[in-house]
């Protein structure tokens, strides 16, 4: 696969993307050392960039294609919202104390006024301090895999990526 990344400063990593060319920081890259995503296990590294919304997030990939995916904090729409790591999953990314994991819920944003949905059955797991991620497979068959979602009640940001 061709890389999109391109020259850019050492600490930062520019991606070529269809809103232009975006640079992030190299701390922003994850790596996911068990493969990537369902669906998606040739691309096994991703920038996670805040978006402008405090809890949302661009998850995309350096390489070309450019592979772009919107993630959210579940728990800020689904506060019972329970993340249950196995202790594989815990090996696979190196978790040792839990200020380590960000756990983000993937959506899919339909046209034409369809809801937006969260996918609470397959959230991905962040170890932030290590940098590693995983897609893990939820045990509690109430979470759902299309589950609507209201990104209203995610605040505006100013620090974040805004490509709307």
């Amino acid at each position: 696969m061709e890389s999109a990344v391109m020259v850019a400063p050492q600490d930062l990593v520019a991606i070529a993307h269809p809103f232009g060319t975006i640079e992030v920081s190299r701390d922003a890259l994850m790596t996911f050392p068990v493969g990537g995503m369902f669906g998606f296990d040739k691309l096994t590294t991703f920038a996670l960039v805040p978006a402008a919304r405090q809890g949302l997030w661009w998850l995309m990939s350096p390489t070309s294609p450019p592979t772009t995916f919107v993630l959210a904090d579940p728990f800020v729409c689904f506060p019972d919202y329970a993340l249950d790591l196995g202790d594989l999953e815990k090996s696979q990314l190196e978790i040792e104390r839990p200020e380590d994991v960000l756990a983000l819920v993937m959506l899919t944003i339909p046209e034409g006024g369809a809801p937006i949905t969260a996918n609470l059955r397959a959230p991905i797991v962040f170890n932030v301090t290590r940098r590693l991620a995983a897609q893990v497979l939820s045990r509690d068959e109430s979470h759902g895999l299309a589950t609507a979602i209201d990104l209203t009640v995610y605040p505006r940001s100013t620090n974040g990526l805004d490509m709307t």
